[in-house]
């Protein structure tokens, strides 16, 4: 995330003991596209502060928690649940995946990606604080609408996939999802830092818990294609993670699982 304009504290209507915290460090607006409001603090070495309804940023803390235990995310520094929830999280050192000397790169931008999302994935996660990722992202393809342009990004991986009959197949085949890996949920070129092209972690991994490889593999194909402008490079992608253990049945029902909207 990168900070923006200055913004006043007393506008925040923050809870005293966050401005204790503060203690007068500038802040800086934040926000980017997860929904909660988010606000840098530049001071000591820097923190982000989110700020949305309350009880919503339970599974964050959770989460960001427990990627930073495995080395793969930063520390959580406070968890606050009052009239808001407020998440405190220190910085990582680096750059996002969508930075233009990454991107300038698109070979070398999406062997990394791969190689990254195998370090998730090999994991030893049987103390995940949250299981059964699939079984709640399949419910929700019985109720929501799926994004066709999504489909179609990704229709060379998946094949051709309608939206309009995509929650009857995800119907007929869940029972190939399965839940043995933990994964990011949102994988997405945005939420990987890189450190000079060294992997530094991941950022945004309220989506995360225990998964199917296929979900996150989906998800990567298709940032790929809408932040590079080309489908070409899903192939290294893939190749850099690992074809050994790619199913396509089970990455045809992500990606249409992928394309919710």
């Amino acid at each position: 995330m990168k900070k923006n304009e200055q913004v006043d504290i007393d506008v925040l209507s923050l809870p005293d003991e966050l401005i204790e915290w503060i203690d007068n460090a500038p802040i800086y607006e934040s926000s980017g596209e997860s929904g909660a409001r988010t606000i840098y603090i530049d001071r000591d070495e820097g923190a982000y502060l989110k700020i949305s309804a309350l009880g919503s940023l339970l599974r964050s803390s959770q989460m960001q928690t427990y990627y930073s235990n495995h080395k793969l995310s930063s520390p959580v520094i406070r968890y606050l649940s009052t009239d808001r929830d407020y998440l405190i999280t220190s910085p990582i050192k680096g750059e996002d995946g969508i930075t233009r000397r990454y991107l300038d790169e698109p070979e070398k931008l999406s062997e990394i990606f791969g190689i990254s999302l195998r370090i998730l994935h090999e994991i030893d996660a049987y103390d995940c604080p949250i299981k059964n990722r699939m079984n709640e992202i399949a419910l929700s393809a019985e109720r929501d609408s799926f994004l066709q342009n999504h489909l179609d990004d990704i229709a060379e991986y998946i094949g051709a996939a309608n939206a309009n009959t995509a929650s009857e197949e995800i119907i007929a085949s869940r029972g190939l999802l399965k839940n043995d890996v933990l994964i990011h949920g949102d994988y997405c070129l945005p939420n990987i830092i890189l450190n000079d092209w060294a992997f530094e972690g991941f950022i945004d991994v309220t989506e995360g818990g225990l998964g199917d490889r296929h979900y996150d593999l989906a998800w990567g194909l298709w940032t790929l294609n809408r932040n590079l402008k080309s489908s070409k490079y899903g192939h290294r992608f893939l190749d850099a993670y690992g074809r050994d253990c790619i199913d396509k049945d089970r990455l045809r029902i992500c990606g249409l699982l992928a394309a919710l909207e």
